[in-house]
């Protein structure tokens, strides 16, 4: 996967989701939300995200993480935890690489190892930089959204 800022990433995969059935979900079916994906993520990096979900959630993001496991591994790691988000399995990806996507699916940040908190600042200030004041009226406007 080719990893680009200011470019859409094409991602589709098996996705363990807590209560649900196996099925493929794609990163497309977000579009509409802010997007955090954490690629190559561990265990440990999943269950962070978790426990922060209702924060990014407040945000307007959406959380999805993908990890190289294959779904039954991840099935049985995860199936007595609280993650509510997607996990996506099988992904090769082997750098711990977070991304934030805007609602247009357009590739904002990029972080390298980062935790979850740092992911959650991040996201913060992209959307704050996304945002600014109109020259016309003087009123505070998604740029975003006019993409």
């Amino acid at each position: 996967m080719t990893i680009t800022i200011g470019t859409t990433p094409v991602l589709a995969a098996d996705a363990y989701v807590r209560g649900e059935k196996r099925r493929c979900i794609g990163i497309d079916e977000f579009r509409g939300s802010w997007l955090v994906m954490a690629l190559g993520a561990r265990t440990f990096d999943i269950l962070e995200l978790a426990a922060l979900d209702d924060a990014f959630n407040a945000d307007g993001a959406v959380v999805v993480a993908a990890t190289a496991h294959d779904y039954e591994d991840v099935a049985a790691r995860l199936e007595t935890e609280s993650v509510r988000f997607p996990v996506f399995t099988d992904v090769e990806e082997s750098r711990r690489v977070t991304l934030i996507l805007d609602p247009q699916g357009v590739i904002r940040h990029v972080g390298l190892r980062r935790s979850a908190r740092e992911t959650l600042a991040g996201l913060e200030l992209t959307q704050s930089a996304q945002r600014a004041l109109c020259p016309s009226c003087g009123r505070e406007h998604d740029l975003a959204d006019a993409a």
